[in-house]
């Protein structure tokens, strides 16, 4: 059969000796005859019981091909809740399908909050519909843990990829990394800011934007990031609320107003800026003095979805060099290594980096929410 033969199965013993066994050939007395012709059936029906295996085992790796069985590839629907850019998560899922052709992606797109509440209001109902969650909160996420509603799982491509951005005993998971920068449009702002404090600056009084920690999880995480920080605190929130700041829906919408010229610097996240950059708009971004703040968005297989093989599926594509590449197309960090960075970033070592307080989020998610409606005059 060529190069498709089977493997060669090797005793290490001579022919008709058993392996490992020495016999000995000296004169035998009658009862010393009567006992090896027993052995000698003894090993001729285990050696017969052998072959028969050795034939099946065979048998079944000729009819796979010479090789052993491939599980079944994935196929179905599987739905996925997200928080991303809408563009963004139709390139990725539409991707996927691409390389994995018997899966459909359906896409329920909306801010972090608002998915947040249709998984409640599921939850609550019985059953959370969605296969896979992906958005910008891991406190939610780790309180879906406890609630037993995420599965555990070790994508197989994100080895490689830290520890640290696989959480909760691998049950959600960072797959690209974000920060929330300050961007400025280059048009109207010729002396960049410096530090967040800029915002609560006279220059920059009713021209500075920021998302509505209410639709973005980005803006809620840098909130209780910065309300837990010495030198911030609800203070700094306060100014920016003395400075007439204008608290935007997401930040797809505040990237509009900055690029417009409607405002003129704004907390934002990192990836829009770069996108809308590369494409010719006048915006650009600075870390801050004080650092960049990370923002993390996690994703996460549901524990009762009725496809796992196909959510499992997605959620390794993401760690594909195919998928991180693709992030990189789209102004994202990769986590995996030895993946290039978008032109202009720079290494991640030289980036002094607020870590999200994630504890203190938690913990005080409703203190935080009252604070920013009772300064912002928003619900």
């Amino acid at each position: 059969m060529g190069s498709n033969a089977g493997p060669v199965i090797s005793s290490g013993a001579a022919a008709g000796e058993r392996p490992g066994a020495s016999w000995d050939r000296s004169p035998a007395t009658g009862g010393e005859m009567k006992r090896r012709v027993a052995q000698q059936r003894r090993l001729r029906s285990g050696v017969a019981f052998l072959g028969l295996a050795c034939a099946a085992w065979l048998m079944s790796w000729y009819v796979g091909g010479g090789r052993v069985a491939a599980a079944a590839a994935p196929s179905g629907t599987i739905t996925l809740y997200t928080s991303e850019s809408e563009d963004d998560v139709n390139a990725i899922a539409g991707d996927f399908m691409k390389r994995t052709p018997g899966v459909t992606v359906k896409i329920f797109r909306a801010g972090t909050v608002p998915v947040e509440a249709k998984l409640q209001a599921e939850e609550q109902a019985g059953g959370i519909q969605a296969d896979v969650v992906w958005f910008a909160d891991p406190a939610f996420l780790h309180n879906l843990v406890t609630h037993g509603q995420l599965a555990a799982y070790a994508p197989p491509a994100a080895r490689g990829v830290p520890r640290a951005f696989h959480y909760d005993g691998n049950r959600y998971h960072e797959v690209r990394l974000i920060f929330n920068v300050l961007g400025y449009n280059t048009l109207a702002v010729h002396l960049k800011p410096a530090s967040w404090w800029d915002m609560a600056l006279p220059r920059y009084r009713g021209r500075g934007g920021m998302p509505n920690p209410f639709v973005s999880g980005a803006a809620f995480a840098s909130v209780g990031t910065f309300a837990s920080m010495k030198g911030f605190g609800w203070g700094y929130y306060r100014a920016l609320r003395q400075n007439d700041i204008q608290v935007i829906q997401a930040n797809g919408d505040v990237l509009q107003k900055l690029a417009s010229g409607e405002i003129v610097v704004a907390q934002i996240v990192d990836f829009f800026v770069r996108h809308a950059k590369a494409q010719g708009s006048p915006v650009d971004y600075v870390v801050p003095a004080e650092g960049a703040v990370l923002i993390p968005t996690p994703v996460a297989i549901v524990k009762t979805t009725a496809n796992l093989a196909a959510a499992q599926a997605f959620v390794n594509y993401l760690y594909t060099p195919d998928a991180q590449r693709l992030f990189v197309q789209r102004a994202y960090i990769p986590v995996l290594p030895g993946i290039p960075l978008p032109p202009g970033v720079p290494a991640l070592s030289s980036i002094k980096i607020i870590q999200p307080n994630l504890a203190y989020i938690a913990e005080r998610r409703a203190e935080i929410r009252q604070n920013v409606a009772q300064i912002f005059g928003i619900q």
